[in-house]
């Protein structure tokens, strides 16, 4: 069964990944399976390489990983970043008033060779605590408590302004930043467990998922884009692909970019679909070359 030259794209939280949030047995399975049949796989998400690595440490992957939202690229054969993005000093600077007149104290991700350095002004919040704790255990990423929050010159640049709380107070910072023409790019969007709750996400101008995933098409010649999502995030990325599926428990906002809905991501339903995709297209293939009439 060959695949056709068809790049599979799919979120991590919510719909790759299960609800305790890690990839199911049968997922793995069935996707080392495809890829080692020579499937064009990869993950397009918000997270760093700090949690990606350990998440997709048992799949095979053949292709460098959409980390931060598609300001940087991770190679996990080489254990290191392909490509990033960085946000302009003056930017930050900017950006930093306007969530302290909000009242907000965000996280600010640093690139440092391989690691990032996520510098914090003041003691975590119990929510932040437990966000961010699982996510600096590792090697790929550090947290830094300063006593202020300015640009920190020390370190290569920064990819990241990212912070948590009520939806509705970062929609307000995220409206502040358009009325001021900050020259960024964000994410504004809905925690999938608590709905009142959200993140922001601040990257570079031009930083989408939909970018990166068109940059890695080109590179590897991909003929066909198909894209897996649930979240407010992931529409720009759907609006580029081929075909773009939504997971049952996606956002309704989400349901209506889509060009199709499939089950939920406590059913497999990524893997499934591609399982699916792949065998049909194979079918069509062969069908068409049976109905080829050869003329003497």
């Amino acid at each position: 069964m060959k695949p056709s030259k068809t790049l599979y794209v799919s979120d991590m939280d919510g719909t790759l990944l299960n609800s305790s949030s890690v990839l199911s047995e049968t997922t793995t399975a069935k996707l080392n399976k495809l890829i080692s049949e020579g499937a064009l796989f990869t993950v397009a998400t918000a997270r760093t390489p700090a949690t990606v690595v350990g998440l997709m440490k048992n799949i095979d992957s053949n292709l460098p990983y959409i980390v931060m939202a598609g300001c940087a690229t991770w190679d996990n054969k080489k254990k290191r970043y392909e490509s990033a993005r960085i946000i302009s000093n003056s930017s930050i600077e900017r950006l930093i008033g306007i969530f302290e007149k909000n009242g907000n104290n965000p996280f600010i991700y640093y690139k440092n060779g391989n690691q990032i350095v996520v510098n914090h002004v003041r003691e975590l919040t119990a929510e932040e605590k437990e966000f961010i704790e699982p996510r600096i255990k590792t090697p790929l990423k550090r947290l830094k408590t300063c006593s202020s929050l300015t640009v920190d010159a020390t370190l290569e640049g920064a990819m990241l302004i990212f912070s948590m709380g009520k939806f509705e107070a970062l929609r307000n910072i995220a409206d502040e930043i358009d009325k001021e023409g900050i020259d960024c790019t964000y994410n504004c969007y809905h925690d999938i467990f608590k709905k009142d709750e959200g993140f922001i996400d601040i990257y570079v101008n031009g930083t989408t998922k939909a970018a990166a995933i068109k940059e890695l098409a080109r590179k590897i010649g991909a003929e066909r884009i198909v894209v897996f999502g649930d979240n407010l995030n992931d529409i720009p990325m759907m609006k580029v692909a081929d075909w773009s599926v939504a997971v049952s428990n996606a956002f309704d906002e989400v349901k209506e970019y889509a060009n199709e809905i499939t089950e939920s991501n406590d059913e497999d339903a990524v893997v499934r679909w591609i399982e699916m995709d792949i065998e049909n297209n194979s079918m069509q293939r062969k069908n068409k070359q049976h109905s080829i009439v050869y003329m003497p």
